[in-house]
């Protein structure tokens, strides 16, 4: 009698415990100009290609390097980025290889690298 008890709690626990599905709602409380944000910022990024004139791990170099591009070309922005243990100055913001390459020759000599780098690129300007 006790087994035949224990054997139906059993049964009884395991089919409560199984046979219940749960059903769980998230709701999401936003505000509208986050789309708006996600939506520029989408429209102002494309992927394109960058060129890497200057790696250094001390900074100053790089200042240097970045003062002296933005004197001879100051319509083509430049970017610093840090990738451990390297600071690394890229410059420009080109849609297409051709037009990268066309920088590349001017510069090429005037810097001690000049390595083409494709990436998500600002939208290039138009002046």
């Amino acid at each position: 009698m006790i087994l035949l008890f224990k054997n139906l709690l059993f049964f009884l626990l395991f089919f409560i415990v199984f046979s219940t599905t749960l059903n769980a709602q998230i709701k999401i409380i936003k505000d509208n100009r986050v789309d708006a944000v996600i939506l520029n910022k989408a429209k102002t990024k494309l992927v394109g290609y960058r060129i890497q004139i200057c790696f250094d791990s001390d900074k100053t170099i790089v200042d240097a390097a970045r003062t002296k591009f933005s004197n001879l070309y100051p319509k083509i922005d430049t970017y610093m980025n840090f990738e451990a243990p390297n600071f690394n100055l890229l410059v420009g913001d080109f849609r297409t290889r051709i037009e990268a390459e066309k920088i590349l020759e001017e510069i090429l000599g005037r810097y001690t690298i000049t390595i083409i780098r494709k990436g998500i690129i600002n939208l290039p300007r138009v002046d």
